[in-house]
């Protein structure tokens, strides 16, 4: 009997598989949930190596633990010292306060508990009971509120990068860029997720924006090392402009940054007022359908 030889998917799977169970052994969460994963396989063929595929996957993750105390920071360090083939953002929240949540009709965990896949349950229960549906009828004002609060911050922030680059203030300009881009997630993120986000590292965030769209994530790192010395640049600038006294910022790179994270602005105001379209629409479509009910109930 030949051995069984197994795919990169197969593999990528085993993997995945081994790391949830290290992770529920070490935090012990009620439930584990998987509300986004992307697949990126790699094939390496030449006339001077044999062929090479490579699986890779990213996942968004929400832990669910019986306290209401917050582990975010000890679950995402175990996460990406133990996960390698990929990358996982992962947030932990208590049962007791995502029940309020459900019951204020929050869109957020309403979809995860009712679409995302299960990977873990303590009890072994696979269902939940909701007695009612979300409600879809304020989720664009709710949109469009976060949106007119987040959106002014961010062009702010630009606005001051934009004079500290004029006055050759290199470093405090990164230092209000990487503001930008914070701003910027938190309002994607509220949008399209109906997630009120307390991440500040940048890249967290972006890899959660992962769950709606990869657009975010690819402006700023898309495979080469030029955006990835830029990226880290941005992200070290948030401390190292205030405590860092070897911290230092070409004018060229700042130019580049300011350049990127002007574009990132309208690429979020661009899928924000997309998203908040698409649930006025959403909106209509349910009350026209509850308006059809009580006529024929009537």
């Amino acid at each position: 009997m030949e051995p069984h030889i197994l795919s990169s998917a197969d593999q990528q799977a085993n993997y995945f598989k081994s790391f949830v169970q290290c992770l529920v052994n070490q935090f012990q969460p009620l439930q584990l949930f998987c509300f986004s994963k992307t697949s990126v396989l790699t094939e390496t063929n030449g006339c001077f190596k044999d062929q090479e595929n490579a699986h890779r996957c990213n996942y968004c993750l929400l832990m669910v633990t019986e306290s209401n105390t917050r582990i975010d920071h000890e679950v995402q360090d175990f996460t990406n010292f133990h996960y390698q083939h990929g990358t996982i953002s992962i947030l932990c929240h208590g049962q007791e306060s995502i029940l309020e949540a459900i019951k204020a009709n929050n869109r957020f965990f309403m979809t995860v508990y009712t679409h995302a896949q299960l990977l873990y349950s303590h009890d072994g229960m696979s269902n939940f009971d909701f007695t009612g549906k979300f409600i879809p009828s304020q989720s664009a004002k709710k949109a469009q509120k976060h949106f007119d609060h987040r959106m002014p911050l961010a062009e702010g922030f630009l606005r001051g990068a934009g004079e500290c680059l004029t006055m050759q203030d290199f470093n405090i300009s990164t230092f209000m860029l990487h503001q930008v881009v914070e701003q910027c997630c938190i309002l994607l993120i509220r949008v399209h997720l109906s997630y009120r986000s307390e991440i500040h590292n940048l890249l967290r965030m972006l890899r959660l924006c992962g769950a709606f769209s990869e657009r975010p994530i690819k402006t700023f790192l898309s495979g080469s090392t030029e955006d990835e010395r830029l990226f880290n640049l941005l992200m070290k600038s948030y401390s190292g402009s205030r405590y860092g006294n070897g911290f230092s910022v070409a004018g060229h790179d700042a130019q580049c940054l300011y350049d990127r994270i002007t574009f990132f602005v309208t690429l979020t105001k661009e899928m924000c007022l997309a998203k908040i379209e698409e649930l006025a629409h959403e909106a209509l479509l349910y009350q026209e359908l509850k308006e059809g009910s009580e006529v024929k109930v009537g």
